[in-house]
C-alpha cells in the first residue's frame, strides 16, 4: 500500500519479489506440517524417500496432498505447480482458473487445492481470540500472514471491533496491483458506522517483502486517524504484513 495517500492518488515504488525465493514462513508452513501428517495417515503413500523429504519439503507435502485424488500424477503436478507459482502460499492464493492453466484436465486437483486453502483460512479465523486485547496478538498476525502474506498484489483488510475489542467483521478494501493500492478512507469509515464499530485495525501487505512504511503509508494512516477521532472511532493499529515478517505503526511509534 505504499501508493495510497489521503487524496487516494497512486505513487511509491515496488521491488518485485523473486518468485523462486519465497520461503513461505507464514501459517502456510504450519499447514504443510498439518496436511502432511493427515495425508500420510490417510493414504499411506510415500512419494519421496524419507531422506529427500526435508530437502523437498514443499514438493513432498503438496504431492502427498494431491495423491489423494491423483496418485499417479502427484509428483509431476506438484513440481509443475511449484515451478509456476514458487511456493505453496502463492499457489493457494491463486484462482482456480490460474491453477487449471497448469493442471490441465485435473480439475479435481484444483478443487482440492482451493478447498484446502479455504479450510486453512477458516481454521485460522476460528482461532482468533474472541476479544482482541492487542492488535498485534500472535493469532491475528498469523491469520493475516496466511490470508495476505503471499499475495502478489497489495490489498488492505480492515478488522472492525466493538467497544470490548471483539471482532465484529472484517473486509477487504481497495483495488490493488503489484505496485499500488487505491483505498478510499470514506469507504472504510462508512462501513465502520454501518457496523456501529468502536474501533478498527488496518492491515495491508507488501509483496516486495519490505515491512518499512512508506511516506504515503504514513500520510494515509495519519489522515484516517484524524477522521476516526472526529467520529469517535479508535484506530487501534495499522499492520504491515509479508509472508514471513510484520510490523505495526504503534510498534514503530508512528501513531
Amino acid at each position: 500500500m505504499r501508493s495510497f495517500a489521503p487524496n487516494d492518488s497512486a505513487g511509491g515504488s515496488y521491488r518485485k519479489a523473486a518468485r523462486r525465493n519465497d520461503p513461505s514462513k507464514s501459517l502456510y508452513d504450519h499447514a504443510n506440517r498439518f496436511f502432511l501428517s493427515v495425508v500420510d495417515r490417510a493414504s499411506g503413500r510415500h512419494i519421496l524417500p524419507p531422506e529427500k523429504a526435508e530437502e523437498h519439503r514443499d514438493r513432498y507435502v503438496l504431492a502427498q496432498l494431491i495423491a489423494v485424488v491423483a496418485p499417479d500424477e502427484a509428483l509431476r503436478l506438484s513440481n509443475e505447480l511449484l515451478d509456476e507459482f514458487g511456493s505453496i502460499g502463492r499457489m493457494l492464493g491463486e484462482s482456480e482458473a490460474a491453477l487449471l492453466r497448469v493442471l490441465g484436465t485435473h480439475g479435481a486437483v484444483a478443487c482440492l487445492l482451493k478447498a484446502t486453502g479455504k479450510f486453512m483460512l477458516a481454521n485460522l479465523h476460528d482461532q482468533l481470540p474472541r476479544k482482541l486485547i492487542s492488535a498485534t496478538d500472535r493469532g491475528l498476525i498469523e491469520y493475516l500472514q496466511a490470508r495476505m502474506g503471499s499475495r502478489t498484489t497489495e490489498i488492505m483488510r480492515v478488522m472492525f471491533l466493538d467497544s470490548s475489542n471483539r471482532l465484529l467483521s472484517e473486509q477487504e478494501f481497495g483495488a490493488g496491483s503489484p505496485q499500488r493500492i487505491l483505498v478510499q478512507p470514506r469507504s472504510i469509515l462508512k462501513r465502520a458506522l454501518e457496523l456501529d464499530a468502536s474501533g478498527i485495525i488496518l492491515a495491508h501487505n507488501h509483496p516486495g517483502g519490505n515491512v518499512t512504511p512508506s511516506k504515503s503509508d504514513i500520510d494515509f494512516t495519519r489522515s484516517i486517524k484524524t477522521l476516526c477521532l472526529e467520529l469517535e472511532i479508535r484506530l487501534h493499529d495499522h499492520i504491515i504484513i509479508t509472508n514471513d515478517r510484520w510490523t505495526s505503526f504503534r510498534k514503530l511509534k508512528i501513531i
